[in-house]
């Protein structure tokens, strides 16, 4: 039995079309870069020079305009670098944008945090390398138990439980201020890592699962690409939030944990639209797409049946 349907499966493999060797999407590719770097330096600038400052609102202009010609130029090519097709599916459209705020809040934390520990609090940059140590440590144990709960709930509780835990992190850090001795950060500093430890293994079955097997590669740079930009988004507009001295840092960072757990809270509805068991939808989505591709075999070049012109 299992010799048969894994003949059945070769054989369909063999029939399916094998895909087109990927071009480079230049034009994509230059508007993306533009895009992103429009928006981020228009973020950084924005507290110094102001938002009607021509440098500020041009770039924020040219980032919106960058960024239609970007999704117009991906519907037309042949080739995009970013196939638009990929976001009609709810899972995979949820959770990158999952990972965008969880990407976003972590790394623009960490910015804020070292200046915090160095510049309000006296650390040296060795000191506050070791204060970061529960930071980064918390994922260690969460990544182990996030493909334990995978295997056995889906990839949807983990990433809500995961936005929660780390929610409530960015909530506790929020009540910081320059008075907080050192023992106060800890238990923000281990449920952070451990809430991001917990959902990110299962957002990434998620996006993976939820597309088609030839499609993997494409679905996993996607959503590498969109987790790298909401860092630099972060950094750049949590570093304007403490910009402009020691006396910005402290209300700067609870600002910016106060956005923080917004965007958790955010991220744990998208996660609510996660299908629950991906896997089963990607192969029912596959299925379909062999279907298709033996009906559209079977009509031949004329769109007639070959069975029907014999």
């Amino acid at each position: 039995m299992r010799t048969s349907t894994s003949d059945s499966e070769a054989s369909q493999t063999a029939h399916e079309p094998a895909a087109p060797p990927r071009g480079i999407d230049l034009p994509g590719q230059v508007l993306a870069v533009v895009t992103l770097t429009a928006f981020t330096g228009a973020v950084i600038e924005w507290r110094p020079l102001g938002p009607l400052h021509p440098l500020v609102a041009g770039g924020f202009v040219l980032s919106v305009l960058a960024g239609l010609a970007f999704v117009i130029t991906e519907s037309r090519v042949a080739m995009p670098m970013l196939p638009l097709a990929l976001f009609r599916k709810r899972t995979f459209s949820a959770a990158v944008l999952f990972g965008i705020c969880v990407n976003l809040t972590y790394y623009g934390m960490v910015f804020v945090l070292s200046l915090y520990l160095q510049r309000v609090r006296g650390y040296t940059p060795l000191q506050a390398g070791l204060a970061f140590l529960p930071l980064t440590g918390g994922f260690l144990v969460s990544n182990l138990v996030s493909g334990w709960v995978v295997g056995r709930y889906g990839a949807r509780v983990p990433m809500i439980c995961g936005a929660i835990i780390g929610g409530l992190g960015y909530g506790l850090l929020h009540l910081v201020d320059a008075t907080t001795p050192l023992i106060g950060l800890l238990l923000p500093f281990l449920l952070i890592p451990s809430g991001m430890g917990l959902a990110v293994p299962a957002m990434t079955t998620a996006v993976l699962a939820s597309v088609e097997k030839r499609r993997a590669g494409t679905a996993s740079a996607v959503l590498n690409t969109a987790r790298q930009a909401g860092g630099a988004v972060g950094v750049a507009a949590f570093g304007a939030l403490v910009s402009g001295g020691g006396g910005h840092i402290v209300p700067g960072m609870q600002a910016a944990t106060a956005i923080s757990a917004g965007l958790l809270l955010t991220a744990l509805m998208l996660a609510c639209l996660v299908h629950p068991h991906p896997h089963a939808q990607a192969s029912e989505d596959d299925d379909a797409e062999r279907a298709n591709l033996r009906s559209v075999g079977a009509a031949g070049p004329g769109g007639v049946k070959q069975s029907e012109a014999k």
